[in-house]
């Protein structure tokens, strides 16, 4: 999967446009503000992304076909992985091995509906690395991670949340976004897979009804996505923060969530050139996040 800063977006596609940034942001907000977003220096409000991305769509900007170089670097990069994977390599390195492994259990996610053994792979492929019982024990807490251990143990807490063995799936996100705050949030790992964390723990604590700790957690994961600029993870948190209103009767809240979801969605899949989803299918894929690369 890529992953987007949204300065870059903008940029981008003002480019594309032959834009000014003073026409850009004529009437939304300073030039030197687009300049810092367009930077990297500077997060804009919800509000103000908002409005910056809509008058880039209204001024004929569709996202069809857009690409960086570093989109299209990561891209062959994940094919390499894939293809090397799909050779089941052996006199590798242990890391290595367990990468190829993750990534041949990824692609299976895909078109694999049975959780119990997607669960049983992605915990043969924890312990190449790591003592299975340490998932259950307060030892875990006093071990550091491999960037590759996070990303499996967050996969492996999704198919717990699939099989509603809730317990064991909020136990480890939330070990997962206890680390992530303290040793990783300022680096790239932590931008990237915090939010995925809190989406889902998001997304367990809503199945069991605890409606102010999931929108705790979901207002958690939307600052970090939007401090760091990423955008991956945004749709399926407005998402769930519009589920969680709803809940709570906080209409407009609710339906300001949604219609950033909306938004977002129809951004990511114009630039993806995909299919169009119906609004119940939208919602339905904005509650879990299985895998973040």
């Amino acid at each position: 999967m890529v992953y987007y800063r949204l300065g870059d977006v903008i940029k981008e596609l003002r480019d594309r446009l032959h834009m000014t940034q003073e026409e850009l942001a004529d009437g939304i907000c300073s030039v030197s503000s687009v300049a810092k977003i367009e930077g990297g220096s500077q997060m804009p409000s919800g509000r103000i992304a908002e409005a910056l991305l809509r008058r880039l769509k209204d001024a004929g900007c569709f996202f069809t076909g857009f690409a960086q170089a570093q989109e299209l670097e990561e891209l062959y990069s994940w094919e390499h992985l894939i293809t090397h994977a799909r050779k089941h390599r052996t006199n590798s390195s242990r890391f290595e091995n367990q990468l190829y492994a993750y990534v041949r259990v990824i692609e299976r996610m895909q078109r694999e509906s049975n959780h119990a053994v997607l669960l049983l792979d992605l915990m043969e492929i924890l312990v190449m690395s790591m003592p299975l019982e340490e998932l259950y024990d307060e030892s875990a807490r006093r071990r550091t991670y491999s960037y590759l251990e996070l990303y499996i143990l967050n996969s492996i807490a999704v198919q717990f949340y699939y099989m509603e063995s809730f317990d064991a799936a909020e136990r480890i996100l939330e070990r997962l976004c206890v680390y992530l705050r303290e040793w990783h949030l300022s680096g790239e790992v932590g931008a990237r897979l915090y939010p995925v964390t809190c989406n889902n723990l998001t997304a367990v604590k809503l199945s069991r009804g605890e409606l102010h700790t999931a929108k705790r957690w979901c207002e958690e994961g939307l600052g970090c996505s939007l401090n760091a600029g990423m955008l991956h993870a945004l749709p399926s948190l407005y998402g769930n923060l519009s589920s969680i209103c709803h809940a709570l009767r906080e209409t407009t809240q609710a339906q300001l969530a949604y219609s950033r979801m909306q938004m977002l969605c129809e951004l990511l899949r114009e630039r993806r050139n995909g299919p169009v989803l119906p609004e119940a299918e939208l919602l339905k894929e904005s509650c879990l996040m299985s895998f973040v690369w």
